[in-house]
């Protein structure tokens, strides 16, 4: 299956804190991943990574097999990646396709 996004090495550091410590993680064309683990484990530091809202302090980004550096989420959109954040904006009377859609935008 296409590698469609990969992750290596991925540290991120906030005071006092680390957030990400050497993450791999890798998105083949076909699969379905949950990021599971406590409050605070990092997985939402991770996405926020591969959608351009953070750099990381080390570790590099790939997108089908290229590494890119993304600077901004019109960086990681540009690249066909989007994302869903984690609050309560979810339109209730839309379907979950329909709410990625316009987290997409």
């Amino acid at each position: 299956m296409e590698k469609l996004a990969e992750l290596r090495g991925i540290v991120k550091r906030f005071p006092g804190v680390v957030a990400n410590d050497r993450v791999d993680f890798e998105l083949r064309r076909g699969e379905v991943h949950a990021l599971l683990g406590e409050n605070g484990a990092g997985k939402t530091t991770l996405m926020n990574i591969l959608y351009g809202l953070y750099k990381p302090d080390e570790g590099e980004i790939y997108v089908r097999g290229r590494r890119v550096e993304l600077k901004s989420p019109k960086d990681a959109i540009s690249l066909g990646i989007g994302m869903v954040h984690q609050n309560f904006r979810l339109v209730e009377s839309h379907t979950v396709l329909e709410n990625i859609i316009l987290g997409l935008g």
